[in-house]
């Protein structure tokens, strides 16, 4: 479930989804199953193979979690969760602006413009894939805003 939201909100690509299922441990239930057949079987240079990928990964969600709902309030705090992790990680890293930026407007969409995105939609007004860090230093103030206001909802030593 948590790969789909993470899909769904373009933190990783159908590239991923695929080296995913190359390499977490199969649980029995689904390992015959079908779409995730596919899903290890899946050549990531194959753009006809890997454009169906995000397609295999909801057919199994739901089949395995009928349930599941990727705009519930469950799959919002998953998203929150990993946009946090994703915008600590810019601080601390070499991530590029725009791994960061492209995921607010499918958040915005999914989630209805959650208040913990903060003023990440105007940081990364005009932000595009050869933006560099020097060049975005507003995007650096607007991170530690959200990390500051999302603190006290975090429980000591979660992630």
């Amino acid at each position: 479930m948590t790969v789909l939201v993470v899909r769904e909100i373009e933190a990783i690509s159908d590239v991923d989804i695929v080296g995913w299922a190359n390499r977490h441990k199969v649980a029995r239930v689904y390992s015959d199953d079908a779409d995730y057949v596919q899903l290890v079987r899946c050549n990531p240079r194959n753009a006809v193979n890997l454009a169906e990928a995000h397609g295999h990964l909801r057919s199994l969600i739901a089949r395995y979690f009928p349930d599941f709902n990727d705009k519930s309030d469950e799959a919002k705090e998953i998203a929150r969760k990993l946009l946090l992790r994703r915008i600590r990680t810019y601080l601390d890293s070499d991530l590029e602006p725009f791994q960061v930026c492209r995921m607010v407007s499918p958040i915005e969409q999914k989630y209805d413009f959650p208040v913990w995105l903060g003023c990440l939609f105007d940081a990364c007004d005009w932000m595009h894939e050869s933006t560099t860090r020097e060049q975005a230093l507003h995007l650096r103030q607007a991170i530690e805003q959200i990390l500051a206001e999302n603190a006290e909802r975090q429980p000591f030593g979660s992630e």
